[in-house]
């Protein structure tokens, strides 16, 4: 694109300049003619000789000068003579009482050798400034095209939760000065920096809370505790119990967003791993296990697991499934990678986009069970992928063993 543009431009000048060259030259061959003629002419008058070649009612005058010479005009005429381009001159005179007509011409050849020698320097110049210009801007287009890509995957980067990144030193400066590039990565770290500092103070806000409420709910817990049995106290302690495990959620996302907890990566055997875990799982909450199927194809391969984070991650999806979709549920296992579908409406447009969040939840809920998901996903090195099948579809692909 910068070559052709840098060709466009070049051609539309040289056709320019050619252009301006042959108008100025012609104008100066019928000022020079016209020059030549009216000396021929003084010249006649007093001594009635022609001169300067010049010659009276001449039969090679084209027909149309030699009408508007007749007019009493003095005219200048572009033509050929004896198949060379001349500048016709023509005037009228009186030889004796009798009108005529006095003309000459002058020769266009040399002005065409000078055309063509203009015409060569003009592509040579073309030519050198092609390759002088089309290597400037191919390589400032390149350094321009470079710094772009850089602030795009410096951008992704940051996307993708390494928010450390900053795009205006991931971009690298110009050849010289400040750019408009600089400006655009500019705007973007302080954008950047903005929802850095307003996601900061969401988590702090969330932690803070969890932390806080933590204090006066074991109070609430233990007095609910020694409620006289009845139907009143039984809803008091289930929604007692719901406040402990949404307060234990919360501390639990505070602390994968803080990364204070690493991941103890085990090898084991998929199937056996997940069949235990589940096993667990209906033993203290039966209904995330309602309508669940349950194959296992892992045969004796072997990936690396956190049990205690897997557990809490298979845990909180099946919650999810059971609260917010359709059974039955199909948790499936191959090598390496967890399968969970179930059979509801799907997730929304919204999560699939962005992934898990805080406070999102495509059944209405605050979301924090996929969140903790997602976040011991991550802290156990492996990924997790969200679709509509439709049904919404869990896939955890863990690292495998070699």
């Amino acid at each position: 694109m910068t070559v052709a543009s840098v060709l466009l431009t070049l051609v539309v000048s040289a056709l320019l300049v050619r252009q301006m060259i042959n108008i100025s030259e012609e104008h100066r061959l019928r000022d020079e003619a016209t020059a030549s003629l009216q000396q021929a002419v003084k010249i006649l008058d007093e001594t009635g000789i022609s001169v300067l070649g010049a010659a009276v009612n001449d039969p090679k005058l084209p027909a149309k000068a030699m009408q508007a010479a007749q007019s009493g005009q003095v005219v200048t005429y572009r033509g050929t003579l004896d198949g060379a381009p001349v500048i016709f001159a023509a005037a009228p005179v009186e030889l004796g009482s009798q009108p005529a007509v006095l003309s000459l011409s002058v020769s266009w050849t040399n002005s065409l050798q000078m055309r063509s020698s203009v015409d060569a320097a003009l592509f040579w110049a073309g030519i050198a400034t092609l390759v002088l210009v089309s290597t400037l801007g191919i390589l400032l287009a390149t350094k321009l095209v470079k710094r772009l890509w850089l602030g795009a995957l410096a951008a992704r980067t940051i996307a993708s939760g390494q928010r450390e990144i900053v795009v205006e030193q991931a971009i690298g400066k110009p050849f010289a000065g400040r750019d408009e590039v600089d400006q655009f990565a500019s705007a973007v770290d302080a954008m950047a920096a903005e929802l850095k500092a307003k996601i900061a103070a969401e988590q702090r806000f969330s932690a803070d809370l969890a932390h806080e409420l933590r204090t006066p709910l074991t109070g609430l817990v233990t007095a609910a505790s020694l409620l006289e049995p009845s139907r009143p106290a039984e809803l008091v302690q289930d929604r007692v119990a719901k406040l402990r495990v949404l307060v234990e959620d919360l501390l639990e996302v505070s602390r994968l967003e803080s990364g204070v907890d690493a991941a103890e990566l085990v090898e084991l055997p998929l199937d056996q791993a997940v069949s235990q875990i589940i096993a667990r799982i209906s033993g203290r909450n039966g209904s995330a296990v309602q309508e669940l199927e349950v194959q296992l194809n892992a045969a004796d391969s072997k990936a690396w697991i956190d049990v205690r984070r897997l557990e809490r991650i298979l845990e909180n999806i099946l919650n999810n499934a059971h609260a917010h979709g359709k059974g039955p549920v199909l948790l499936r296992t191959e090598p390496s990678r967890i399968e969970i579908v179930d059979h509801g409406p799907g997730f929304p447009n919204s999560i699939l986009a962005t992934g898990p969040e805080r406070f999102v939840s495509k059944g209405g809920g605050i979301g924090l069970g996929m969140t903790i998901a997602s976040g011991h996903v991550a802290a156990m090195g492996a990924k997790m992928h969200l679709s509509n099948k439709p049904g919404a579809s869990v896939v955890i692909t863990l690292r495998q063993s070699r």
